[in-house]
């Protein structure tokens, strides 16, 4: 149905076809599926919840999420060329709440907008390291509960390497992987334990 709708989410991009060096730079690949949805549907969304989707790729988690009523499901996209196909899928779905930010994810400066960050393995750990800087000073500027969905979580110990964020839930994901739920908020005090 997404062919004939014009639509491309699922497609894989190397690297290397975007002139981008592999070491620094993954691969898109589509994590939009019943994984993320049971996640999200766990999680009681409402319009008081923001998403950003940050290494974004083609949409693919983005158009998950907007299954839920969340009042944005913004994107952050490195690769101009990944983020133009994301921003034709959801203008041909007449998706209005919805933004495709295309920047490096360590200089966005929109993280205060959001209570929920995805990631799925989009970058390297040096990278990694400064987007939770960037993260974790957008907590200092709005007080806030900020859930992490980290999907495959192989820098897990980044995102509690400064104490901000604690592990507090485990799920299944694709390809025998896991997803890590954190929350910089424990006990009573988060929306999770509720």
């Amino acid at each position: 149905m997404d062919r004939i709708l014009g639509l491309d989410f699922e497609v894989e991009i190397q690297a290397e076809e975007l002139g981008y060096d592999p070491k620094n730079v993954d691969r898109t690949s589509p994590s939009g599926n019943h994984y993320l949805v049971q996640v999200l549907h766990d999680h009681n969304i409402t319009d008081k919840d923001s998403i950003v989707d940050v290494g974004s790729g083609k949409g693919s988690a983005m158009r998950s999420m907007l299954k839920f009523p969340f009042a944005r499901v913004d994107g952050v996209e490195y690769s101009e060329h990944i983020a133009r196909i994301a921003i034709r899928n959801f203008e041909k779905l007449n998706v209005e709440r919805s933004d495709v930010f295309i920047c490096d994810a360590s200089t966005f400066q929109h993280y205060t907008r959001y209570n929920y960050i995805y990631f799925y393995n989009p970058f390297p750990s040096e990278i990694m390291v400064r987007v939770m800087r960037k993260i974790n000073r957008s907590i200092q500027r709005t007080d806030r509960e900020i859930i992490i969905i980290y999907n495959n979580p192989i820098y897990h110990e980044i995102i509690i390497g400064k104490k901000v964020f604690s592990r507090i839930a485990i799920y299944p994901a694709e390809w025998g992987h896991q997803m890590y739920i954190y929350s910089n908020r424990k006990g009573k005090d988060s929306r999770i334990n509720r």
